[in-house]
């Protein structure tokens, strides 16, 4: 088994560097690939099992998808096959199809592989938790610290359906997007550790059936986390 890890060394925000940490435990056995931002990504010439690209400052965002929009057409064959790719934090606005830089006044176009577009506000920072469910009905924790809100309609592709908590904008209740077995969600934490049993279902997504790694550890603290994000007194926009 094959994992890519994209631009780890840029991607990284928010503890994300831990989802392929954990990833690394979970899979002991994989070969996993880490791609610099200097580098051909190995899914150019080569299919991987699965890949994972984390959150980035906004001006890497841009050279990020600078980097990825020759291979545009051979990400959407990827995606197609159903290869699991995760994107968290802003790394899942790469796949969308027009971002604007209020501050900065600055529009790019995304891969365009998911009907969306995106506004980020580098004077608005908003910081809150999430309590939401996939279609799957596996529960989901996690955090946000974004400058950027996704709009559009997610109806049909949502990740979670959020219980407590926002969707991909303040007026929305559905977060993220999933498009065949691309997952891309805002949510940062990380997730993968934070959330095991979401954590075999995505593995389960490239044909591993495993336990997550310190599986009794892990639900330990999911279990008393949920706790808490189900507290009423809880407060989930922290700004």
């Amino acid at each position: 088994m094959t994992v890519e890890i994209l631009f780890s060394e840029v991607c990284s925000l928010y503890g994300d560097v831990q989802n392929p940490v954990y990833l690394q435990k979970c899979l002991p056995d994989a070969k996993f690939v880490f791609t610099s931002l200097t580098d051909e990504p190995y899914f150019v010439h080569d299919t991987p099992d699965l890949i994972y690209l984390g959150g980035m400052p906004e001006q890497i965002q841009r050279r990020v998808i600078g980097k990825l929009m020759p291979y545009r057409e051979r990400i959407r064959q990827i995606v197609e096959a159903d290869v699991p790719i995760l994107a968290t934090g802003n790394a899942c606005e790469v796949f969308t199809r027009h971002i604007s830089y209020l501050t900065e006044g600055i529009e790019t176009d995304g891969l365009g592989l998911v009907d969306l577009t995106v506004k980020t506000d580098l004077m608005n920072r908003f910081n809150s938790k999430v309590w939401g469910q996939t279609a799957q009905g596996i529960t989901v924790l996690g955090y946000r610290s974004q400058f950027s809100f996704l709009y559009g309609d997610n109806s049909e592709n949502y990740f979670l359906r959020c219980l407590r908590g926002e969707g991909i904008n303040p007026e929305s209740k559905l977060e993220g997007f999933r498009i065949h077995n691309l997952i891309g969600t805002q949510l940062l934490g990380p997730i993968l550790p934070n959330n095991p049993q979401f954590c075999e279902y995505f593995l389960s997504l490239a044909g591993v059936q495993t336990e997550a790694a310190f599986k009794e550890a892990a639900m330990t603290a999911f279990r008393q986390r949920l706790k808490e994000f189900q507290d009423p007194t809880t407060a989930y926009i922290t700004h």
